[in-house]
């Protein structure tokens, strides 16, 4: 098995649940935010704490990417999700023929292997139908 390292540090962890996204509230407004920030973009207060972002939102929208990238090979698709605390996060989105996208529709977080890189597992967080 190859060596699991995150596409970046700090924005999701990896759980028997099957993790979450990790993002900020501010302690003086209670505006969240993701990814993380060290100070509150609506009031400036500069107490956040770390919280846990709910597992499953809305698909606001999506495309279907059909020219490769230097980590994705087409086709491949990317959205953006909404989620109950009112933020908006861009991922990729799992794909199969069962379920095709539709905006509004349920999504749920997985956390797992992008791509392959010097012989490491990159992982991080996806949206998949729910």
């Amino acid at each position: 098995m190859a060596e699991r390292k995150p596409f970046h540090e700090g924005l999701f962890k990896e759980g028997p649940d099957g993790g979450a996204l990790l993002g900020s509230k501010c302690t003086s407004c209670g505006h969240v935010f993701y990814p993380p920030t060290g100070r509150c973009l609506e009031c400036g207060h500069e107490e956040l704490t770390e919280i846990e972002l709910s597992r499953r939102g809305a698909l606001y929208t999506y495309t279907i990417g059909y020219m490769p990238t230097s980590h994705f090979m087409p086709p491949y698709a990317l959205g953006e999700i909404d989620l109950p605390e009112g933020v908006r996060v861009f991922a990729p989105l799992e794909m199969t023929e069962a379920k095709p996208f539709e905006v509004g529709q349920d999504v749920e977080l997985v956390i797992g292997k992008l791509w392959e890189e010097g012989g490491k597992d990159i992982i991080g967080y996806k949206f998949k139908i729910v």
